[in-house]
């Protein structure tokens, strides 16, 4: 279903929304791990085009992956993404405008 000429999305990937439980300074001392119902959450995935690459860039973030999922207001660009054992990074987040329908979430994928 579309609404207000939003195109439709098919979600058939599985994602987790992981937030950073931090465990002190020791090396690597990180701890990412989902959000309260974060976790397996179904998203429409696809990799940034070119041209969305350069806009990005020039608006001062990176974005290489955009996920789409149904809308929720626990995420933020503190969180990251984990898809198909690779963390993303959340860059920014649009709402579509207020309609609490879906989010679209752009993010850089963090290199191992």
């Amino acid at each position: 279903m579309a609404y207000n000429n939003q195109k439709h999305y098919i979600k058939d990937k599985k994602i987790d929304i992981l937030v950073n439980n931090y465990i002190g300074p020791e090396p690597n001392g990180e701890d990412w791990r989902p959000i309260e119902g974060g976790k397996n959450i179904w998203a429409y995935y696809r990799q940034a085009s070119a041209d969305e690459y350069d806009r990005a860039g020039l608006a001062g973030y990176k974005v290489e992956a955009i996920f789409r999922i149904n809308w929720r207001n626990n995420i933020s660009v503190d969180h990251r993404i984990l898809f198909r054992g690779d963390n993303y990074e959340i860059t920014r987040i649009d709402d579509f405008e207020g309609y609490k329908k879906e989010l679209t979430i752009y993010a850089n994928h963090i290199k191992p």
